[in-house]
């Protein structure tokens, strides 16, 4: 761990217990006039030390710190090493927001000039990512938006990778430093305190924001055990789901957020009663707070006071993204030293039959705790964790999940003028086609919105939108910030709105990958299909245009053409067969095989076979050595279909690609279908086949 309180997870934790508050003035900007002027911010944090050599520029604070989480964690695991296949989850919202708001503050009045327009696109979300991929080495990875849930979902995911035996090893958590952006949004929506916040209490009035980083290093048991490591606590059990409701206001009776803490709990294979504590997501925001209040009662009842409740935000500060990896980790050292740390400044309960942890941390032996994490668009997750001390019981052996595809969605332009103008009217470009390519695609599936859930792919958020407000700002002030805008800055505003639009309330995430952010869509809700979080998801990408986008990339050399950049959205309703089966579904096709590289694509297709008669290709982005390790494979041969002919180049082109591969089996011109993409190293396999045909 990585907070205000100390780098190193044991001392954040003693220092948690201890009942310290990180709050102090911000100095990383100047917050001006603003109701809030205070942050749990990590000081002395030298970037350029941190950084490898030659790259100080390309790093950000949230790497930095997401860097010095990574490998505590992995030192402590003992597995620091490249022999073990790894995968890396990670969860954020800012990523090196504070980094490319430099070029907007630091700029002269009037348009920016073009190195600074260009250094805007230097810190993607996934940039993390991809520096702990280089630095640890890593077989998979996954960069989840899902605002204050985001790290939350992504140590979810873990859990489906290593049930399904995908990696030997998961560095699952998350970081987000601070920035302008979120301090002036926050403040903007009145959401701040003006002091340090105080969740649950009478008095509180408002969130404190904070940075920081948390990475657990996750491994199935019998691999740890036989590695000699110590097991600090299990991960048994998870849910993810979204309330549908608003993109700010959490859902008033608590109904959806109890679900979440109820699905975890039976996800785990435990009982409610064994529960005892519950690392709560305790903003101090007044309906925040009394949304889980609510929550916590409808799910204990009776039992509610004897369960213990903590919020770790009122001394680490609300870090967004990187908030549930905090507060996970926290509750596994509370499980594993017997100790519940307490909510600094709560004074007066406002929900006083809560079991509330005051003043001092209580030393008490716990079995089972819960952490939860609530974000913007009512998107959610719970972690169950189990005592390492724990029964041993068996899991229940799982069959291979066949997942099939009931529903296309797709939408090219102008989608605003074809969605309902009252529920849309603050959507961008962005949200709008979601919203509609998300809509059809669960209108062609006939599935119900309630249990759905929809995954987003998205590059880079409407980067044109959110440096309009930071010009704002930057030449008027903090208090000339709209508040109507700020929701729909962050990265995960699509999903978001698309979800509440729809009324989507299964697991509900933004998947952030560059140009692949279409396909990383498709894997991570075959994960939530693989967890259990969800029976269908809808899945996909959109890209809408975007001034500086478009400034920055260039456009796209494919065979010697030159491909212009376009926009869309595309979605898949992926089911599983079981189900769609028996509710009658037709089946337009069945994934076969998805498989994610981040090198090795040549071998890859040799293992893929030799196509049949009725096999085609369907090519999404493909740079020159993925192309040439399709020339040496035998799909070479094979009808071949380049989607960018018909969408032009960007970053939403590998989901058309596979919605144009189910539509060839849907009107019967193949049967086998393999799908791939990839401008660089890493690329996507994905095998589709006609329902009914098995292995190919």
């Amino acid at each position: 761990m990585v907070s205000a309180l100390a780098v190193g997870a044991r001392r954040t934790f003693e220092a948690v217990c201890a009942g310290k508050r990180g709050f102090s003035p911000v100095t990383l900007f100047d917050p001006g006039e603003q109701r809030c002027r205070i942050a749990a911010e990590v000081r002395g944090l030298d970037v350029a030390a941190i950084a490898p050599e030659g790259q100080e520029s390309r790093f950000s604070r949230t790497d930095a710190m997401a860097l010095l989480a990574a490998r505590e964690a992995l030192e402590e695991a003992g597995v620091l090493t490249r022999a073990l296949r790894l995968g890396i989850a990670l969860g954020g919202t800012t990523g090196g927001m504070h980094e490319t708001e430099l070029q907007v503050f630091g700029a002269p009045p009037g348009p920016l000039a073009p190195v600074r327009v260009a250094r805007l696109m230097d810190h993607p979300l996934c940039a993390t990512t991809e520096h702990l991929a280089s630095a640890f080495g890593a077989v998979r990875t996954s960069t989840i938006v899902s605002a204050c849930s985001s790290s939350g979902i992504a140590i979810a995911e873990a859990l489906a990778w290593l049930e399904s035996g995908a990696v030997d090893v998961v560095l699952a958590g998350g970081a987000d430093g601070l920035c302008r952006l979120t301090f002036v949004g926050f403040n903007s929506l009145g959401a701040t305190d003006s002091g340090p916040c105080r969740p649950f209490d009478e008095a509180r009035q408002g969130l404190t924001l904070g940075e920081g980083a948390a990475f657990l290093a996750l491994e199935r048991e019998e691999s740890a055990r036989a590695r000699g490591a110590e097991v600090l606590a299990f991960l048994a059990g998870a849910s993810v789901l979204a309330e549908g409701h608003h993109i700010t206001h959490p859902e008033p009776s608590g109904e959806r957020a109890a679900t979440m803490l109820r699905r975890a709990v039976e996800h785990a294979g435990l009982s409610l009663d064994a529960v005892g504590y519950v690392n709560a997501h305790g903003t101090g925001t007044r309906q925040n707070d009394s949304m889980e209040a609510s929550a916590l009662r409808r799910v204990f009842g009776d039992r509610v006071g004897r369960v213990l409740v903590s919020s770790s935000k009122s001394q680490l500060g609300h870090t967004l993204g990187a908030a549930g990896a905090l507060e996970a980790a926290i509750t596994v050292l509370s499980l594993q030293r017997g100790i519940v740390p307490p909510t600094s400044g709560l004074e007066r309960p406002e929900a006083s039959d809560l079991g509330h942890v005051t003043g001092a941390a209580k030393h008490v032996e716990i079995e089972v705790a819960l952490s939860s994490s609530f974000g913007f668009g009512g998107m959610g997750s719970v972690l169950a964790f189990e005592r390492a001390s724990a029964e041993p019981r068996p899991l229940a052996a799982r069959s291979a999940l066949s997942v099939v595809v009931t529903g296309l969605g797709e939408s090219t332009s102008d989608a605003l003028t074809e969605l309902d103008p009252e529920r849309s009217r603050r959507f961008d470009a962005g949200a709008a086609g979601a919203a509609l390519a998300a809509t059809r695609a669960l209108g062609m599936a006939r599935l119900e919105a309630e249990e759905t859930g929809l995954v987003v792919g998205s590059a880079y958020g409407n980067v044109d939108r959110s440096v309009s407000f930071l010009l704002r700002v930057a030449e008027r002030g903090p208090k000339f910030a709209n508040p109507a805008e700020f929701p729909h800055l962050v990265g995960s505003a699509a999903a978001g709105n698309a979800s509440v639009y729809a009324g989507l309330r299964g697991p509900v995430l933004t998947a952030s990958e560059r140009e692949r952010s279409g396909e990383s869509a498709i894997a991570r809700a075959l994960s939530l299909l693989e967890l259990g979080a969800a029976n269908a998801v809808l899945a996909g990408a959109v890209s809408a245009r975007d001034p500086i986008v478009d400034r920055v990339l260039e456009p796209l050399r494919s065979d010697g053409v030159v491909v212009p950049r376009g926009e869309g959205a595309a979605f898949l309703a992926l089911e599983v067969e079981e189900d769609a089966l028996s509710r009658g579904a037709r089946v337009l096709a069945r994934v076969l095989r998805h498989v994610e590289l981040l090198s090795g694509a040549a071998s890859a297709l040799a293992e893929e076979g030799a196509p049949s008669a009725r096999s085609a290709l369907v090519a999404g982005a493909v740079g020159e050595r993925l192309e040439a390790a399709i020339a040496s494979s035998a799909w070479q041969k094979a009808l071949r279909l380049s989607i960018l002919e018909r969408t032009g180049h960007h970053e939403a082109v590998g989901a058309f690609a596979l919605s144009a591969a189910v539509a060839l089996i849907a009107e019967g011109t193949a049967d086998d279908v393999l799908v791939v993409s990839g401008l660089a190293d890493a690329c996507y396999l994905t095998r589709l086949v006609a329902p009914g045909r098995g292995s190919a």
